[in-house]
């Protein structure tokens, strides 16, 4: 997955609208206030706690039912999606952060819980690449799976000597896919100063 990649997945697991309550009528009970800051575990303002109370209508959740911790998975889906919504930094929620470090790694990206939290921030401000690109550490970035690397990698390892020079060549400086196509395929000394296609045809 290459940067801009990740950036547009985390992007797509932010889409977050703002959320905001209106009327007096819309004050959430002492219970439902109980539920509400039970569930995302931490005190909400006061048009956080009506966006969710909106949101928990909607889907027809009870708030006994959210203290009891008596939803089912897609309800605890939905709800999680609403806190999100509603949330003024959905960075401090947990189980949104844990939401979101579970979606960057089935794309290929392992966050720590920092670096999530960064990125969510970002993301939330409309930050552009770079700087939602600052959150995560270099080991992190490395990680990143670039198609084009993964294929020359393939390439080089079937013994296409163009593809081990053009890996070497395209991938981060002393990464393990630079020194791979370096080496071509690990068939020639690390360092030999030879191109993989000059040296081996």
């Amino acid at each position: 997955m290459t940067a801009r990649h990740l950036i547009l997945s985390l992007a797509l697991v932010m889409v977050l609208s703002a959320c905001g309550g209106s009327g007096a009528d819309d004050t959430p009970s002492p219970g439902e206030s109980f539920a509400i800051e039970t569930y995302v575990g931490s005190e909400l303002s006061l048009d956080e706690q009506r966006c969710i109370l909106e949101g928990t209508r909607v889907l027809d959740i009870e708030p006994e039912r959210i203290t009891a911790d008596d939803l089912t998975a897609d309800e605890d889906g939905e709800l999680l999606a609403i806190v999100a919504e509603c949330l003024e930094d959905p960075a401090s929620f947990e189980p949104f952060v844990d939401s979101f470090i579970a979606g960057a790694a089935e794309g290929g990206t392992n966050l720590t819980r920092s670096e999530a939290q960064c990125a969510i921030r970002a993301l939330e401000t409309d930050a552009d690449e770079e700087e939602i690109l600052a959150c995560l550490s270099d080991e992190t970035l490395d990680s990143i799976e670039d198609p084009t690397i993964d294929l020359l990698s393939d390439q080089c390892r079937r013994g296409n000597n163009q593809a081990c020079d053009e890996l070497y060549r395209s991938a981060p400086e002393g990464s393990d896919a630079s020194i791979y196509g370096m080496t071509c395929a690990n068939r020639l000394p690390e360092g030999t100063g030879f191109t993989c296609f000059d040296e081996l045809g």
